[in-house]
């Protein structure tokens, strides 16, 4: 006891925050120096142990739809960041030429027919295929999707992106790209037996799909010869006065697991993989780690008075959660200099060009 007591004295502490759009942690990091004991290779224990890393990645990577507390904590911080960074701008649709206000989209992709392969094939083929496309035709930079399985057991993605896609554009691309894995042709296939005697409605649909509206989609898919499925929705996020919770609760929301039939379609119904990413720069944004000097505690003490500000304090570290407004009405402040500057580096994000827009 006396040795921990003398090695928990001697600890070098030193003041660090971390700084992120709607909060600011402070704490105290240690200096392991000098007690930290030198790493020795041992080719078995490290083969042992690299081993284990990989199965257990994957393993946290098949969540059959459960979402843990620590993925809601990165994937809450990666739409913190999206929505920060994703200025409001006018955009004209060109098909019906109407102008509106648009911030992000909240884009839905299903399966037209029944899921006939597993997760990450479709993931691998499909989802990536159509990231691809919108980072290239439409100059997507961030975006974060939610894989999740409805009641018939298929996947589907909720995805949300910076820039505004044309919704037939949208349904034409997903449409094309999953026909690889011939699901639009099994969709016609289903759809020309169910009809094979002319219009046959689905009563169990009627809650949410009327009789006359499921004739109405007979009449104009039968025209096309079943060849365009309604397999996307996309609408612009705007209009909803708390659009980060609105958001949040789609991402993060866990599945409820519903009972399956027949055995070979259990691998397929349980989620297999990752079940959410982001882009790449999303992923690394960790949040602004710096340590501070006395303008910069002298800040954060101001920042603490304020009637908006929420304080949370732990005996080893004090949060102080905000609206990043309130960092904003501050400009020439250390504190807002410093994480624009983060901002651009992390993100290639600039916050004066962002208010120009």
């Amino acid at each position: 006891m006396a040795k921990a007591q003398q090695i928990k004295n001697e600890l070098l502490l030193i003041p660090k925050l971390s700084i992120n759009p709607n909060s600011i942690a402070l704490y105290n990091e240690v200096d392991w120096t000098v007690y930290k004991p030198e790493k020795k290779y041992n080719p078995e224990y490290n083969t042992v142990m690299s081993s284990k890393a990989e199965h257990l990645q994957d393993y946290s990577r098949t969540a059959e739809g459960k979402v843990s507390t620590q993925a809601k904590r990165k994937m809450n911080k990666a739409l913190d960041y999206l929505l920060l960074v994703t200025n409001q701008k006018t955009v004209t649709n060109n098909y019906t030429g109407r102008s509106f206000k648009f911030k992000i989209a909240f884009i839905t992709l299903t399966l037209p027919s029944k899921q006939i392969h597993d997760d990450n094939t479709i993931k691998n083929n499909c989802l990536n295929q159509l990231l691809i496309e919108l980072k290239k035709h439409y100059k997507v930079k961030n975006y974060i999707w939610r894989a999740e399985k409805q009641k018939n057991g298929n996947i589907h993605f909720h995805i949300l992106v910076d820039k505004f896609i044309p919704y037939q554009e949208l349904r034409d691309r997903w449409n094309r790209i999953i026909e690889k894995l011939n699901y639009i042709t099994n969709y016609r296939t289903e759809q020309k037996k169910w009809h094979s005697k002319g219009f046959k409605p689905r009563p169990e649909l009627y809650k949410t799909w009327s009789k006359k509206k499921q004739l109405q989609a007979y009449l104009r898919n039968s025209k096309i010869h079943w060849n365009s499925p309604n397999t996307t929705d996309i609408h612009s996020i705007q209009k909803i006065r708390n659009i980060k919770n609105y958001i949040s609760k789609y991402l993060t929301k866990n599945e409820i697991n519903n009972k399956i039939q027949t055995d070979t379609q259990t691998d397929i119904a349980q989620q297999k993989g990752r079940i959410w990413s982001c882009n790449q720069e999303l992923s690394k944004t960790k949040g602004l780690k710096i340590y501070p000097d006395n303008e910069l505690q002298d800040e954060i003490k101001i920042l603490q008075k304020h009637p908006k500000v929420k304080v949370y304090q732990h005996p080893y570290f004090t949060i102080l959660y905000f609206p990043f407004s309130i960092l904003e009405m501050k400009k020439d402040s250390k504190l807002f200099k410093l994480f624009c500057q983060y901002l651009i580096d992390s993100l290639n994000f600039n916050y004066q060009l962002n208010i120009a827009a």
